[in-house]
């Protein structure tokens, strides 16, 4: 049931282009901000704020697991699934940058693409083209692979709840018991980081990026984000190159966003067919 469940969830996203039409936040915002204010310290608000609405979604799909043999179970699976993969239409975001890149308006997507995907850092001196460009594919490495891959994971792993929690974790990040969030984040992403990873190597340069890809599985300090990046532009194979003008290096980051984008893609069909392989032969 939960394989029917995840093909339901991806083919909706497919249709609408993401799961905004079940994406509403309001209730979770309201939830913390009541949480916050109780006296308790972080690791216990956190949890409070986590764990109490994944527990009662799993009390729901227990009880609703036999009845109409399971389709009620399935399209409450998938409609969790829907609301626990990343928010804003990812591919649009994408096309955007790109078309900054083309312009040369890094100013631009340092201000707007970089603060949509969350990837604002406090820096002292204005950043160049190059720095910007490579701040920006790693918020979208990171952003492609948190957004569905650590999703389904912890679907597959967990059932519904645990995708629920792995999302719900993931809004916590930026407005709520942000560090302690943040710290959490690094565990739960340490497995599934390391399969998408070995996903871009696979998928894209293998020769090139296999010493980054060994690593980052060897170094349990690196967290998803960097190595994601490290092993993503290794299997892409290419490198930016400093000296050109901000117009032309605008096109080679534009071609280069169009890279990832691809590996992304291309990551994701191996672990989809993955997944169904391990169903059929489960």
């Amino acid at each position: 049931m939960s394989f029917l469940a995840i093909i339901v969830a991806l083919v909706l996203v497919q249709i609408w282009g993401s799961g905004s039409r079940v994406q509403h936040d309001k209730w979770f915002r309201d939830w913390q901000q009541r949480v916050g204010s109780w006296g308790v310290g972080p690791p216990v608000k956190l949890a409070l704020v986590i764990l109490l609405p994944a527990v009662l979604v799993q009390i729901i799909l227990n009880i609703l697991q036999p009845a109409l043999f399971g389709l009620l179970w399935i399209a409450m699976a998938a409609a969790l699934l829907l609301y626990s993969f990343g928010r804003r239409d990812f591919h649009n975001l994408l096309e955007h940058y790109r078309q900054q890149c083309r312009s040369g308006d890094f100013e631009g997507a340092y201000l707007g693409t970089l603060s949509e995907l969350g990837w604002i850092t406090v820096r002292d001196d204005p950043v160049s083209p190059q720095e910007v460009h490579a701040m920006v594919q790693r918020g979208f490495l990171y952003e492609g692979y948190q957004r569905w891959f650590a999703v389904l994971f912890y679907f597959l792993l967990l059932g519904p709840a645990g995708a629920l929690g792995y999302r719900l974790l993931q809004m916590c990040q930026h407005d709520f018991e942000t560090e302690f969030a943040k710290r959490c984040i690094f565990v739960i992403d340490w497995v599934p980081a390391r399969l998408v990873a070995a996903a871009f190597a696979l998928t894209g340069n293998f020769v090139s990026s296999r010493d980054e890809l060994l690593g980052g599985l060897l170094d349990t300090s690196v967290d998803a984000s960097e190595l994601l990046y490290t092993v993503g532009t290794a299997a892409l194979g290419s490198v930016s190159e400093d000296s050109l003008d901000e117009l032309a290096f605008g096109r080679v980051a534009a071609e280069e966003n169009e890279a990832i984008g691809s590996l992304l893609s291309r990551s994701a069909v191996a672990w989809v067919g993955v997944i169904a392989i391990a169903v059929v032969l489960l």
